[in-house]
């Protein structure tokens, strides 16, 4: 989208006509606090149900995450095992929903090449994340980062953020 592209949302709801014009997330952030004020109790159930905030993950995969034609780069290579896999996994996650790779799971052998480490390594560290439904095994021996895996994710990201300052 080119600077001069912007979003246009027209609403109408009984005597509320609202437009809604700027960025994909300003216009979303915009609606969402019109559909608050129409819908108070729609604040209270968003603040308890989890769903991941695209944009903010993927500003806290930065420096640790690159999508290159060939796949995922891991760039935060002296990551433990455990941190080194959620990387990748919520990198397959947003690279999935951004359109920049194909599948939002990895392979065993897929999270080895990307991570670095050994295969006994990432075996042992699946088998445990999926104990701490950290991880979800899906079809044919593939992984896939689950809520709470992202939400392991986040207080990741922040404490290598907050090391960082």
């Amino acid at each position: 989208m080119s600077n001069s592209e912007k979003l246009k949302v027209h609403v109408e709801f009984g005597e509320l006509i609202e437009n809604f014009e700027g960025t994909p997330d300003e216009v979303v952030r915009a609606f969402l606090i019109s559909l608050s004020r129409i819908y108070p109790g729609l604040e209270l159930a968003s603040k308890l149900v989890f769903q991941p905030d695209l944009a903010s993950l993927s500003i806290s995969l930065e420096g640790l995450i690159k999508f290159a034609p060939e796949g995922l780069l891991l760039l935060a290579t002296e990551a433990p095992a455990e941190e080194a896999i959620l990387i990748s996994l919520v990198g397959d996650y947003i690279g999935y929903r951004l359109g920049k790779i194909d599948f939002d799971t990895d392979s065993t052998n897929g999270l080895v090449k990307t991570t670095g480490k050994a295969l006994k390594t990432i075996s042992n560290q699946l088998a445990w994340m999926i104990d701490d439904s950290l991880v979800e095994r899906v079809d044919r021996g593939r992984y896939r980062i689950t809520s709470l895996g992202i939400t392991r994710f986040e207080q990741i990201a922040e404490r290598l953020r907050t090391r960082k300052k």
